[in-house]
């Protein structure tokens, strides 16, 4: 009986600043598999499972391929970078929005 092969999975963890708007469009554009990073021993007090300091897990993307990560990883940098060049202009946008349904 042959053993099944293992597939090797590659991690891209996503920084914290990054909108999960596009970490989500990049998960279902490429593929991948979300998951956060595990918490240090000491992020959380044992007695009470209450969090002992500030700690947000990065989010993690996991793919099949370092080119399906690494296409991943170019995507999400783009829009970020075209979010945050055109912030004001989205903010504008949706406080536009908003007043419309305000409106009615």
């Amino acid at each position: 009986m042959r053993k099944m092969e293992e597939k090797k999975k590659y991690a891209l963890p996503i920084p914290r600043a990054i909108t999960t708007g596009i970490v989500f469009e990049a998960v279902e554009k490429f593929g991948l598999e979300l998951d956060q990073e595990k918490p240090p021993e000491d992020a959380f007090d044992p007695r009470t499972d209450l969090p002992t300091k500030d700690y947000v897990p990065r989010m993690l993307l996991w793919g099949d391929s370092p080119e399906q990560v690494l296409a991943a990883k170019e995507f999400i940098y783009k829009k970020h970078e075209e979010w945050i060049n055109n912030v004001d202009e989205f903010r504008r946008r949706r406080i536009e929005q908003i007043q419309r349904k305000m409106r009615k």
